[in-house]
């Protein structure tokens, strides 16, 4: 998986949920698509209590997925 070379920041809402692709396969990086149906895997299904931005890795590297760890630094 690498949708780009950066994280995505993405401002949520506080009681907002995100599915997020856990498979690496989805056209909607860094959204869930459903791909995983067909190639394994599950998405992270974040829900939020507060209004903030959050770092969604981009490049596939991350230790902390569905967050960026600055690996694509490396």
């Amino acid at each position: 998986m690498s949708w780009q070379q950066k994280p995505f920041s993405i401002d949520v809402k506080a009681g907002e949920t995100l599915y997020l692709c856990g498979c690496g396969q989805s056209k909607n990086g860094p959204y869930c698509d459903g791909t995983h149906k067909t190639v394994g895997g599950k998405p992270f299904a974040e829900s939020f209590t507060e209004d903030k931005k959050i770092h969604v890795c981009g490049c596939g590297k991350s230790g902390g997925k569905p967050y960026c760890d600055g690996s694509h630094k490396a």
